[in-house]
């Protein structure tokens, strides 16, 4: 028996690992957090954790199953998992990403260390160690300016920094370690999502956002959807995603999602790019629009199992136009949720990550969301307006309460 380590941050429901392996003799060893422990324990193989991101006995544990399955491959779709699941490949001498390359995608001032003075602009960044870092910055930049942690995904802890009062915010608060600081740039963000197999690109499209990726801030939604081929984006960012993995130590073997500007001045302008798949729906959305499941077909990369992608594009499904759509939760305790079956026609996919009863405080990142959808249409026009009209929809049709006030406070 074959086995492959695999680091499971996601629902069984989304991810199943063993359902995409049946029939090729490789039985997954899975490492997951503890509240997705249920979904997977039906497998032989299943060990959950408390405070995943962060425990090290991940890590330890990982090394022991490694060695005493006798892992072919390491598998890590999630941006928590990256760099562990490379320095684990380096650790046993397995095939796959290996630090080096972790780091370039993960580490944004490396990454952009990598790509500057490249075939795509990139903005004027530095490395924030500390407050004199960003004075220094600004005092040579001006405002505004963007602050990002190096190795969040989803926008975490990203500022918009536009003053001198906003700098004396940002400065105030907590020091939250090592930071990247860059010029803010203006303009319309897509994101360019793919999959590299055997060193190669077998598939690669645009996307534009709809509102924006920091709007989980304003505990507001954020969509994509597909670029058309005929629009003049769209070669413009097929070409920029090759031209930035060519430039960095890309696995061959990898998904891949990336995000560019294209300013009102119409410079196109690198934002970062990660070695996994996109959050929120847009593996979803990907697999309704083009038939291709990119962690799926991912995993396939990296057990050397033969997939469907890019093996005979005559056979590929027909594109059909749907986008993708993330709703986060507002500050409150939630009364309650659409009923199930009454979504517009529109919607091809529903997933909820809560339920009646839960308080919550709000966005946390990008790709996290409390009510996630597909939606199809005819054309991309369509399909935005109804990404916009279920929006609505759901603002319409879902309850909430102030969450009660501590007792003991000040009346």
């Amino acid at each position: 028996m074959r086995h492959i380590l695999v680091f499971a941050k996601t629902p069984h429901a989304r991810t199943p690992y063993d359902q995409w392996l049946a029939g090729s003799g490789i039985v997954p060893v899975v490492v997951t957090p503890t509240e997705y422990a249920a979904g997977y324990a039906h497998l032989p193989h299943v060990h959950a954790f408390d405070d995943y991101d962060t425990n090290q006995l991940v890590d330890k544990t990982a090394l022991r199953l490694a060695r005493e399955f006798r892992v072919e491959a390491v598998f890590a779709r999630a941006e928590a998992d990256v760099l562990r699941a490379a320095q684990l490949r380096d650790l046993l001498d397995l095939p796959g990403q290996r630090t080096e390359s972790a780091l370039a995608f993960r580490d944004k001032v490396v990454m952009k260390d990598h790509l500057a003075g490249g075939p795509v602009e990139v903005p004027a960044y530095r490395r924030l160690d500390s407050a004199y870092d960003a004075l220094e910055f600004v005092a040579e930049h001006g405002y505004p300016v963007v602050v990002k942690p190096v190795s969040e995904s989803g926008s975490l802890g990203t500022a918009v920094i536009r003053d001198e009062a906003a700098l004396d915010s940002y400065l105030a608060r907590p020091w939250r370690g090592v930071s990247e600081i860059e010029t803010f740039v203006p303009g319309q963000m897509y994101h360019v999502d793919g999959l590299v197999v055997g060193g190669e690109v077998v598939f690669v499209h645009p996307f534009r956002y709809l509102n924006d990726c920091l709007s989980f801030r304003d505990n507001d939604w954020v969509a994509s959807l597909p670029v058309a081929p005929q629009d003049p984006a769209h070669d413009r960012l097929v070409k920029a995603a090759r031209a930035v993995l060519a430039e960095l130590p890309t696995p061959r073997g990898t998904a891949f999602h990336a995000e560019f500007w294209i300013t009102p001045d119409d410079r196109l302008v690198f934002c970062e790019i990660a070695s996994r798949t996109g959050g929120g729906m847009i593996s979803p959305m990907v697999r309704h629009a083009f038939g291709i499941d990119l962690d799926k077909e991912w995993l396939y990369a990296e057990c050397g199992l033969p997939g469907g992608v890019g093996a005979d594009p005559l056979s590929a499904p027909p594109y059909r136009p749907a986008g993708e759509l993330n709703i986060p939760p507002l500050n409150g305790v939630l009364e309650a949720l659409p009923d199930p079956g009454t979504e517009p026609d529109c919607v091809l996919e529903a997933v909820h990550t809560g339920q009646a009863g839960q308080e919550f405080h709000g966005g946390v990142k990008s790709g996290l969301f409390l009510s996630g959808y597909v939606v199809g249409g005819e054309t991309e026009e369509d399909v935005a307006a109804r990404l916009e009209h279920v929006a609505r929809w759901f603002s319409e049709h879902t309850r909430w309460r102030p969450a009660a006030q501590p007792s003991g406070g000040a009346s």
